[in-house]
């Protein structure tokens, strides 16, 4: 208890030990240090996934041009490459070294870089993964601007006039600052997440608006309750903004919000701060949520389950009834907003290729019905239609037998712009 006292007191910053603060920091740390010696030299980095059997034989039956934009860890920078999935062809490589990033936040052996977003003139935006930043890159790897306002995270969106909708969380020097819930005298800190949109030109923040504010000015903080972590409440990871005016069931300039840890997708006005309308439904964890027309919306289910394997022999006695409760697949799910239903998309290919990623995920509904979607656990990437499979694929790292995570893949079907 007493070295235990006497670390804490040196991990804090304290120097009441005087000059032998620093040897029993140094001290202190060696188990550690030597577990990330060991995780540095001889355990391949987290963004390198050792390929399966079953996902080493690609499927390519493409007919028309795919490109995507997505970023992996390189040795000391990032590379973000633009493919076209049907020739396997890199058309073009942006890189971000991690000297650069390291003069703004603490850069680690696992961070990412995610979404990356093409634009016009080959300038394409990145995110830092909950570390202070959105950066713009030209054409040549030049950093045009850096936000480094809010740590930003997960899905990034544009809206009509070009800005970026994000979620985003209150930080200060690279920490996450907290809110605090009070639940009968117990005082918890919480992860309160942003909606946060960035002029893309210019990178200066446009709009930015807490969720507890959001949900405390709408009467919904009993949604809260049913948020599946304390300290975590929200887990918003994607703001999708209407781009158009041509809907009954919303205005350009809304927002959906989807929350992870409610299994939620919230419709927000953020002119008149205004929610329009919760939406729940036969899915859990889910990611991803797009707008496919005037009347439906789609969104990433992840169909995850909540586990706790822990038994108190105690309170409950040994039962030999089991209800069998498996999840083989996750899947994409369109919402009619007209008949207040959803419908499955491709549920069959799904299930027969058991795609299933217990966290983040996503698709894209591309123009000629096929479904593109990002496996995100296994790191495959899959283009689907009711004839089956028409492209299987990983991201082929430099260690044999690995390949990279993907980390949000944009999907485009034209890039001449």
């Amino acid at each position: 208890m007493l070295w235990s006292g006497i670390v804490r007191n040196v991990a804090l910053g304290q120097r009441s030990f005087g000059p032998l603060t620093d040897p029993i920091k140094s001290f202190s740390e060696l188990p550690s240090n030597m577990k990330a010696a060991y995780h540095h030299y001889l355990v391949a980095p987290e963004y390198y996934l050792k390929t399966k059997e079953e996902d080493q034989q690609n499927i390519n039956n493409l007919t028309y041009d795919l490109f995507g934009t997505y970023a992996y860890r390189s040795g000391n920078e990032f590379k973000i490459e633009l493919k076209n999935f049907k020739t396997d062809e890199i058309l073009k490589i942006w890189r971000l070294p991690t000297d650069y990033l390291s003069k703004h936040h603490e850069v680690g052996q696992n961070d990412r870089l995610f979404p990356a977003k093409l634009l016009e003139d080959r300038n394409i935006i990145v995110a830092c993964d909950e570390k202070p930043g959105l950066i713009r890159l030209d054409s040549l790897s030049n950093v045009v601007w850096h936000n480094k306002d809010f740590i930003v995270h997960h899905g990034m969106n544009f809206d009509n006039e070009g800005n970026i909708w994000t979620p985003a969380v209150k930080h200060k020097d690279g920490i996450i600052v907290p809110n605090t819930l009070s639940v009968d005298g117990t005082k918890i800190d919480y992860r309160d997440d942003m909606v946060l949109s960035v002029d893309a030109r210019t990178g200066k923040t446009l709009y930015s608006k807490s969720l507890t504010s959001i949900f405390k000015e709408n009467n919904l903080m009993e949604l809260l309750n049913k948020g599946s972590l304390v300290s975590d409440p929200f887990h918003l990871n994607d703001v999708q903004p209407v781009v158009s005016d041509n809907s009954k069931y919303y205005n350009k300039g809304d927002v959906f919000l989807s929350f992870r840890h409610l299994s939620a997708i919230l419709q927000f006005r953020p002119s008149t701060g205004k929610v329009i309308k919760v939406i729940e439904g036969p899915f859990t964890y889910q990611h991803d949520v797009d707008i496919v027309n005037d009347s439906i919306i789609a969104l990433f289910n992840n169909n995850t389950v909540a586990l706790d394997l822990k038994f108190n022999k105690f309170e409950f006695k040994p039962n030999n009834d089991v209800i069998q409760r498996k999840i083989t697949h996750s899947n994409v799910l369109i919402y009619k907003f007209e008949t207040d239903s959803f419908e499955a998309l491709y549920e069959k290919e799904f299930e027969k290729n058991e795609i299933y990623t217990e966290a983040e995920g996503l698709y894209e509904l591309l123009p000629n019905g096929d479904l593109f979607v990002e496996e995100q656990g296994p790191g495959v990437l899959w283009v689907l239609n009711n004839n089956g499979v028409v492209l299987k694929t990983t991201l082929k790292s430099d260690i044999e037998g690995y390949h990279y995570l993907p980390n949000w893949t944009s999907i485009y079907t034209d890039i001449n712009f």
